[in-house]
């Protein structure tokens, strides 16, 4: 959000207007929200900035001031303060909601301020805070204690990642008269990690949550392997600690590992969800940004987006396969493993959607499953059935992913706990986890589901609900003759690749479109099993709306008991109540009160002529 500011000001006037967008304001400032913590460097020179933004591969928003620039990162959690040296040895100011409630500068006399990187927060790095009083380095010369300062300043940093590249800086570009060559490297010589050497779990743990990078999300730990965070479920993170600790007895460094979960909050999900990491770039609401991303994110995708990658012929042979040819069908299938890549809770529940293969046995759909596996990465699936779901003890598995492949559903239906989990999941909508022996939680799960099965499931629910939501995708494909190596063939490097290609234009168009391709053999199949499922509108078919005004509930359900028992058999007929429920929905009947013969009886009437006696 952006507030007008005073005529070639730099703050608002009392009531001042707010819009979305500053290019309605002469002289605009942007409003912080609470995620929002701005570094103002001002007191050092630009190209001293410059330098700064260079050294030490600062990704996040830049804006240019006309005495510095703003960074712009993600406030840490109970974050406090205004002015302060920071590591780099001068004062810097600390701008947030709660002191800078009328925003920032960004605009003036109709020209906004020049901005790198826009959109764009990193997390807060340590050389612009640390929780130390410093003293200013900024202009100190030789014979006003530089030597000593540096060497003070030195050992309040050491915990910090890139201590050393922080004091080079220092003395290059802050201070009036640098050290010489050997004068600096007595001061920076390591007298051995200060934290590594002590028998403290506790001051072990805070260095190692600094040089190792660890955060926590979710209740779970993970640290930076150099390409990716990797959780302390994944078998490398305990060897990562341990290397840092050698010698140390495995409940010594059991106990750092709890040192770190205490000490650590949880990370918050961003607003508009998790950026996802690949090997070039992330992926961040419907676009690929190409950069050297080293944020957190629990998503990490072991593949390069190639605009131009080369098609692979047998990867779209296996889509003609899958969908006997269709284009539009084939769109939907890349957009349903698109949604697998969307982490945006707002956008994926306006989507809502959740998805079932279904076709006989050997027509590719397991096959499917195999190649979201490869792209995606094993980390980033749980593979749950529709049925484990709803078990406390499995559940807990599917937190933190971005997809659940459940393969080969038996044919028993889906029962309504079953179906209140799928729709809550497929709308993002906050439900409980637990892990064995803790408290449950309140999540948000952004995790897509896709299944398949060799069977069309039949559901206690019937309501439009659960045909809004789910979409059951049929594989067309008849096999001819198998190939030991098909899957292989699918799953080169060159062939994941394309397919992220693929996947990636789908990622695109469902941002742009904001629903799903419409492709006219999966409405008819949709149409076909719901008619199915509910036999009831297979039963209304016959009928127009007259043929059900005036009669009473009973009657109206008697007629349909018999239809169904005729052409389904004993039992076959649904509720009465979703009988009504369907009446409403496909003739917009309701059951009210009329007199007939002097008796008041209830009987189907249109809703509007319902309506219309309710206001009498």
């Amino acid at each position: 959000m952006y507030i007008e500011y005073v005529e070639g000001g730099k703050h608002a006037a009392r009531n001042a207007e707010i819009a979305d967008t500053p290019d309605v304001f002469d002289d605009a400032g942007y409003l912080l929200n609470e995620n929002d913590l701005i570094i103002d460097v001002d007191n050092i020179g630009k190209n001293l900035i410059e330098k700064i933004i260079s050294m030490f591969n600062i990704n996040t928003q830049i804006v240019w001031t006309n005495r510095g620039a703003h960074f712009y990162y993600k406030k840490p959690k109970g974050f406090k303060g205004s002015k302060k040296v920071c590591p780099l040895g001068f004062e810097v100011e600390y701008k947030h909601v709660k002191n800078t409630p009328h925003g920032v500068c960004i605009k003036q006399d109709g020209i906004m301020r020049t901005i790198q990187n826009e959109g764009f927060r990193e997390d807060l790095p340590d050389f612009f805070f640390i929780n130390r009083k410093l003293e200013s380095l900024l202009g100190m010369d030789e014979g006003e204690g530089r030597n000593q300062a540096l060497f003070q300043h030195r050992m309040k940093i050491h915990n910090l990642n890139q201590w050393q590249s922080i004091m080079r800086f220092i003395n290059n570009h802050i201070l009036a008269t640098s050290l010489d060559e050997k004068e600096f490297q007595n001061i920076i010589r390591d007298k051995g990690n200060i934290g590594t050497t002590s028998n403290d779990p506790f001051e072990i743990a805070q260095d190692l949550i600094k040089r190792l990078k660890v955060h926590k999300f979710g209740g779970n730990l993970y640290t930076n392997d150099g390409q990716k965070f990797v959780s302390i479920n994944d078998d490398d993170f305990i060897p990562i600690v341990t290397r840092e600790v050698l010698g140390k007895p495995t409940r010594f460094i059991d106990e750092i590992i709890k040192q770190m979960k205490y000490q650590l909050f949880n990370k918050k999900t961003p607003e508009n969800g998790w950026d996802i990491k690949l090997k070039n770039g992330i992926l961040r609401s419907g676009k690929f940004y190409e950069v050297d991303y080293q944020e957190f994110t629990p998503y990490f995708i072991n593949l390069k987006y190639e605009q131009n990658a080369v098609p692979v012929p047998i990867v779209d042979e296996y889509l003609d396969f899958l969908t006997d040819g269709d284009k539009l069908y084939k769109d939907l299938i890349l957009e349903s493993l698109a949604h697998i890549l969307i982490t945006d809770p707002d956008f994926k529940r306006s989507l809502a959607k959740f998805f079932i293969f279904v076709g006989g046995g050997g027509n590719g759909k397991g096959t499917l499953m195999t190649i979201i596996r490869k792209i995606i990465g094993a980390e980033n699936c749980s593979s749950l059935s529709i049925e484990d779901m709803t078990k406390e003890q499995y559940f807990y598995s599917m937190q933190g992913k971005l997809v659940n492949l459940g393969d080969d559903i038996h044919d028993i239906p889906i029962n309504h706990k079953q179906m209140k989990l799928l729709k809550n999941i497929s709308t993002c909508d906050s439900v409980a986890i637990r892990q064995l022996f803790k408290q449950s939680l309140d999540v948000v799960m952004t995790t897509s589901l896709i299944f398949t099965s060799n069977h069309l499931l039949k559901s206690f629910e019937k309501s439009e609900a659960y045909k809004r939501r789910v979409d059951w995708l049929p594989m067309f494909g008849v096999p001819r003759k198998k190939d030991p190596k098909f899957i292989s063939k699918l799953t080169t490097n060159e062939a994941l690749e394309y397919w992220l290609k693929l996947i990636i234009e789908a990622y695109k168009r469902l941002y742009e479109n904001g629903v799903f391709t419409e492709c006219q053999k999966v409405q008819e199949f949709n149409k076909d099993y719901h008619e199915t499922n509910n036999n009831c509108l297979a039963f209304l078919h016959d009928y127009d709306k007259h043929h059900f005004i005036g009669k009473r509930a009973p009657e109206a359900y008697g007629e349909y008991e018999v239809w169904a028992e005729e052409n389904f058999g004993v039992d076959s007929a649904i509720s009465s109540r979703i009988f009504q429920e369907t009446l409403k929905k496909e003739f917009d009947l309701v059951v009210y009160p009329k007199k007939i013969n002097g008796k008041t009886a209830r009987v189907y009437m249109a809703k509007e002529e319902a309506d219309a006696k309710e206001k009498q």
